[in-house]
């Protein structure tokens, strides 16, 4: 998106002595550069970065897995600030182990790796996102035979 500014531009104006504040919150999850041409003719980038609460663009899913294979299970959640992640399994915090870790990737992909999964790994388990804009969470069901 591109927005040109010249000096013969017109101001803007407004007969309202005021702005009221929005009644409903508004989603701005717009991540940009807007390109800016300044008085004396020169070309200026800059860096547009709205704040917005979390939000999963891939969730969890179901999965399957049989005993003794490595899994993940996987979720992309954008936010700006980005968000704090959680893992929990049947609504508890899902310890760190030498079985049990979080990479996580680009793009705001997050992992949870279980090495040789056992049926004691089965369960709700569920992907917390937090900013201070917001809260989300998503939820997969993984069983493992």
């Amino acid at each position: 998106m591109s927005v040109t500014f010249s000096p013969s531009s017109s101001p803007i104006t407004s007969d309202e002595e005021y702005l009221s504040p929005l009644e409903d919150p508004i989603d701005l999850t717009y991540k940009g550069r807007q390109a800016l041409r300044l008085p004396e003719n020169q070309l200026s980038i800059i860096e547009t970065h709205f704040r917005a609460p979390p939000s999963f663009q891939v969730p969890l899913n179901d999965q399957v897995a049989v005993e003794g294979q490595n899994i993940s299970l996987t979720v992309c959640v954008l936010g700006q600030p980005k968000p704090i992640i959680y893992w929990l399994r049947n609504r508890e915090p899902v310890k760190s182990d030498s079985r049990h870790y979080v990479l996580e990737g680009e793009n705001g992909r997050f992992h949870l790796n279980i090495v040789a999964v056992q049926r004691a790994d089965s369960g709700m388990y569920t992907c917390k996102a937090i900013n201070e804009y917001g809260t989300k969470q998503c939820d997969g069901k993984l069983e493992v035979k």
